[in-house]
């Protein structure tokens, strides 16, 4: 097997190489074009280009790989990429007859994945980036861990210093020198290494008087001034990119350190937003489709450093055309700030952005103060909640010292240097969380901002949980003779397991707690159970229903329930499943009727486009005096209206039926914090063993360590976060409805109120009337503009799936319902200081949208 570091090579012997390259790949891959970029030019400057965005796979990475590996006769080819190096490997070796595995790192797209497959690579994901899966692939090479006994080599193809990889890339240019002639620039993305060395090499050979000129993404903050070498900068890790092509971080010693040393003239680095600028013009002016690393070599003819370094006949090697349709989506909103460059591409936004919209001018300047107060104040439940961590540090002080003072009594081993640490660390953690309660209720200067309180209160709470888990143990000692194995004094008086899995006093006291935070009723005497993620806390009732229902039982179902819910429903065998046609109260009950359902999923909102609500008051009340109903088993999904439904008190009367009540614990009842996943249920007591049972043999229980960080809320603090929500909601529709009623359908659930809840949440959906639009690729378009805006003027507003945050988060919902198209889901803040602000963002974003991309 061969994995060693090939040897340094120079010019000379690398441009030979490409040299006897040349005639084995002939023939076998594409003769790209060469043709004019005329609306490059500049002044003495004229722009040519070599297509290798149109050679086999997508990419010049092709030539290197049919070159490498017909050199090569062993059948059993390992290498590692995430992109157009695997690809090229993967169809080369299947047109050679060798068998390639590839290794792609656990952030690959699933359509990556799936076109290596289709090119009959055996796909292998490991390692967290692809400097780690580089680096399984060379020790899997070295182990020879892929093959069976029989097989006796395997030949690992490195995407970035394989000498014959380098000199296939570089038979471009004999065909460069036969088609079009010599050049004065030649401007060539820089990656690895490879494809540069290749081009540089042979130029100092063949065209000596060619300088050769790279360029590469700014975002990586790579120095490659003079004194910087060249392999020391491309073994600096990377980060996310529009030139996802580019971000390699060397493994090892590149053997083309010199020739890249002393063949390339200049590194022209590009931004983000000129990368995409280039993407889009491309597209626009040539019909070209090209990737971004491709497009940095367009980018680099827009810096002012390429006016000494790239003139006369210039070369731009397009290297690739494979871009995601994200990518391509946000480079055709991205903007173009050259005058003339925006008349070319015949932009209708010529006006700047900012300005178009007349009354929804944004302030030219960012850094004046144009706050205006919250409409809802959040940070009043802050000093409670600060006043219930201090007493959580504390009580966890107060149990070490009893099991230390146990532990004595019992003259248990104690280690003095983990004793120290612990009383270090409390009086660390309680003088900060003093400081904090001070500086919220007894400002000394400026009041704290409500976003810095929840950072600062964000850390100590996880500070006060790796306190309280110190010496926690997952399978507690219930005796011993001179070393201890527990922290909770409880464990020494039961006999039983006292396996973590199966709750903990600390669980309970968190379970009744959060019982009086949601009060969902006191009519009836419920439990209350927390589970490890909201999808936990529903396959506990799944398992209920299982064990509950009769032989084939029916389930009725509104038109749409949470998406991982309804898989696993019509996942069970012999059940049937039946929806009714609308969200209507009555309309679910007499479909449950109809059928003679044997359990009824029936949410308040539902977590699509429009946010239709279920009078689920009206539900309740109603099926609780129809006779055969009390046979039956409601479930109720409260997460997008956190604690709003007092659901068990709505349960009355003789025909009642059975309620279960879940709702994700990682989302509004974080109280903004964002610390970890959780789930609640809430079923009558008298089901509680079976309940306990199932969440403990599920394993879905809330663990020692979750339990520690769940923020320490009470029924008022929560209840006051949460009418803030709808407020600043129900504020922020009204603004986009005013602004953008005429492209979009702006919903939120207003009928919260006459459905009898505390609240109606915090969610917003916004729906392009012009359904074109209502796609997820335009939709992060979308986004982007509303995070540009946002950005220019200082409104804080963040991109992400989930909801129930302190700052205003944006998401194209894709994944909520599978036949329905994407929307654009806001979920709206609890702090918001410039509420004019944040619509004029958001409308400026969606206005910005629908004038790009509508066909209308």
């Amino acid at each position: 097997m061969d994995v060693t570091v090939p040897a340094a090579i120079s010019p000379k012997h690398l441009s030979q190489a490409v040299e006897e390259a040349y005639p084995r790949v002939s023939g076998h891959v594409v003769r790209t074009p060469v043709i004019r970029l005329p609306w490059l030019d500049a002044g003495d400057r004229e722009v040519w280009a070599k297509l290798e965005c149109h050679q086999h796979t997508g990419s010049f990475k092709y030539r290197g790989a049919f070159n490498a590996l017909s050199k090569t006769e062993t059948r059993n080819i390992i290498t590692a990429s995430a992109g157009n190096h695997a690809l090229a490997t993967a169809a080369a070796g299947d047109r050679l007859g060798k068998t390639v595995y590839v290794i792609v790192p656990t952030t690959v797209s699933e359509l990556k994945v799936n076109r290596l497959m289709a090119a009959c690579a055996k796909v292998s994901v490991l390692g967290q980036d692809l400097y780690e899966s580089t680096k399984v692939a060379a020790g899997l090479a070295r182990s020879s861990e892929l093959l069976s006994k029989s097989d006796a080599r395997i030949h690992y193809l490195s995407p970035y210093d394989d000498p014959d990889v380098a000199a296939g890339a570089g038979t471009m240019m004999i065909e460069v020198d036969e088609d079009a002639g010599q050049f004065d620039t030649v401007v060539v993305p820089l990656g690895g290494g490879g494809l540069a060395a290749g081009i540089g090499a042979w130029c100092s050979v063949h065209s000596p008087s060619t300088r050769v000129v790279c360029s590469h993404p700014e975002i990586f903050g790579r120095d490659f001034g003079k004194g910087h070498a060249f392999e020391h900068e491309l073994a600096m890790p990377t980060v996310p990119s529009y030139s996802d092509g580019l971000a390699v971080q060397l493994l090892r010693n590149t053997p083309f350190r010199d020739i890249l040393r002393d063949t390339i003239h200049g590194v022209i680095q590009v931004s983000e937003s000129e990368t995409a600028a280039s993407i889009s013009t491309a597209l626009r002016l040539q019909s070209l489709l090209i990737e971004g690393a491709a497009a940095t070599s367009i980018a680099a003819l827009t810096s002012p450093k390429s006016k000494e370094t790239i003139k006369g006949r210039v070369l731009l090697i397009i290297s690739g055309a494979n871009i995601t349709s994200s990518y391509l989506a946000r480079s055709l909103v991205s903007d173009v700030a050259d005058a003339k460059m925006r008349s070319k591409l015949g932009l209708r936004n010529i006006i700047p952005s900012l300005d178009r919209f007349g009354s929804m001018n944004l302030p030219k300047n960012s850094d004046k103060d144009t706050s205006v107060a919250p409409i809802v104040p959040v940070s009043s439940g802050w000093p409670r909640l600060t006043e219930r961590l201090l007493s959580l540090i504390e009580t966890v002080k107060a149990n070490y010292e009893y099991k230390e003072e146990f532990a004595s009594r019992l003259d248990l081993d104690t280690d003095p240097w983990c004793q120290s640490v612990f009383r270090v660390f409390h009086s660390q953690l309680s003088e900060r969380a003093n400081q904090l309660a001070a500086d919220i209720q007894w400002p000394s200067g400026k009041p704290l901002e409500p976003w810095v309180i929840e950072e600062r209160y964000r850390v100590l709470l996880q500070m006060q949980a790796t306190l309280g888990c110190l010496f926690v143990r997952a399978s507690a000692s219930n005796d011993q003779s001179t070393r201890d194995w527990f922290f909770d004094l409880d464990s020494q008086s039961s006999s039983s397991l006292n396996y973590d899995r199966y709750g903990s006093p600390s669980l309970r006291t968190a379970e009744q707690n959060m019982a009086q935070v949601l009060s969902l009723g006191t009519v009836q005497p419920v439990e209350l159970l927390m589970t490890s993620s909201g999808m936990a806390a529903y396959q506990v009732i799944h398992h209920f229903i299982l064990q509950a229902a009769r032989t084939n039982p029916i389930i009725v179902l509104p038109p749409y329930v949470y998406f991982e819910s309804m898989e696993q429903l019509y996942g069970l065998p012999n059940f049937t499943v039946q929806h009714s046609s609308t969200f209507d109260a009555d309309d679910i009950i007499e479909t449950a009727e109809r059928y003679d359902a044997d359990v009824v999923f029936v949410d308040p909102v539902a977590n699509i486009s429009g946010l239709p609500t279920t009078d689920v008051r009206h539900f309740l009340q109603t099926v609780s005096r129809r006779a055969g109903w009390s046979k039956r088993i409601i479930v109720v999904d409260g997460t997008v209206v956190s604690g709003a439904i007092p659901v068990f008190d709505w349960v009355k009367g003789s025909s009642a039926p059975s309620l279960l009540y879940y709702e994700s614990a990682s989302k509004y009842l974080q109280f903004g914090l964002d610390l970890q996943m959780g789930g609640v249920v809430v079923y009558p007591s008298k089901y509680d063993k079976v309940m306990r049972n199932i969440r403990r043999n599920t394993g879905t229980v809330m663990y020692s360590r979750g339990i520690s960080i769940l923020p320490p809320l009470d029924f008022e603090s929560f209840q006051g976060r949460m009418t803030a929500f709808t407020s600043n909601a129900e504020t922020l529709q009204c603004a986009l409805c005013q602004g953008a009623s005429e492209v979009a359908d702006i919903r939120f659930p207003t009928e919260w109120r006459k459905n009898g809840w505390r609240h109606g949440g915090g969610l917003i959906t916004v729906r392009f009337l012009e359904e074109g639009l209502n796609n997820k690729e335009g939709l992060e378009a979308c986004i982007d503009l509303i995070l540009r805006t946002a950005k220019t003027i200082k409104v804080p507003i963040t991109q992400g799936v989930s909801f129930g945050f302190s700052t205003t988060r944006v998401s194209s919902a894709s994944s909520m319902a599978e036949n329905s198209d994407p929307f654009l889901r806001i979920s709206v803040g609890a702090d918001i200081h410039r509420a004019d602000d944040l619509s004029t963002v958001i409308l400026t974003g969606i206005r910005s949208y629908v004038e790009q991309f509508s066909i209308a």
